[in-house]
């Protein structure tokens, strides 16, 4: 599977571009992207990307997906970020399964279980690539962040505990995040309780430095906080 570019979107407080890929290999069961209704549109060729962001007064550029790494064409972007534009560059929210092309400065892995039977029942894959790409790209000097969503009945927080000791095996300072899962359409999972995320978040602290959360009680609050939150807030320029 090949990934595309589908849009690309600009902060202007914080000068940051987003580069918006399609497609992902993994099918994970809970995915939130079944909660979206944008059409995948036309793939934008890597020339009209590089074009438009000539025209922004940029800091960063992030590439975001889907899987961003399924999409060749981030490669020439993330070197004409580095060489012409001299911005920093991150791929946010990659399952891990490849690694990064060169000159990506900063990648965050969603490690959806440590179990490997688990990682399969939820992503129809198995983790062991995952884990070890983990690993490799923060021996290559990335700076490197972690996340995973708490599912109750499938994510719990014991396997949240799992994956932090993993990351704390890399290295204890990484940042990992967990996401209280937002129901999807015929998925019977529901979302946790506050006391459950804090429940993980104290687990995940046993072994890790910075551990943040997030938690919604359904796909409207998290809808709304994106209408809301600043850092949510752009502009579609291509």
């Amino acid at each position: 599977m090949i990934g595309i570019i589908r849009k690309v979107t600009y902060s202007e407080r914080y000068r940051r571009a987003n580069i918006h890929t399609a497609r992902c290999n993994f099918r994970c069961l809970g995915c939130s992207y079944k909660l979206r209704t944008e059409e995948e549109g036309k793939a934008l060729a890597p020339e009209e990307v590089m074009d438009a962001l000539r025209n922004l007064n940029l800091r960063r550029v992030h590439f975001i997906g889907g899987e961003p790494t399924l999409c060749p064409d981030i490669e020439a972007i993330a070197e004409f970020c580095h060489e012409k534009l001299g911005i920093r560059t991150k791929i946010g929210h990659s399952t891990g399964w490849n690694m990064p092309p060169e000159h990506i400065d900063e990648m965050n892995i969603t490690i959806k279980a440590y179990s490997d039977d688990l990682h399969k029942k939820y992503t129809g894959v198995s983790n062991r690539r995952v884990l070890s790409n983990f690993r490799k790209i923060y021996s290559r000097g990335v700076v490197l962040s972690a996340s995973t969503v708490l599912i109750p009945g499938m994510i719990d927080a014991n396997e949240i505990e799992r994956i932090a000791r993993f990351i704390s095996d890399v290295d204890p300072m990484i940042p990992f995040h967990i996401t209280g899962y937002i129901p999807v359409p015929d998925i019977p999972w529901r979302s946790p309780t506050q006391s459950e995320m804090l429940e993980a978040k104290n687990l995940a602290e046993q072994y890790l430095e910075k551990v943040s959360t997030s938690w919604f009680e359904s796909a409207e609050d998290y809808t709304e906080m994106v209408r809301r939150n600043p850092r949510y807030q752009s502009i579609r320029v291509l």
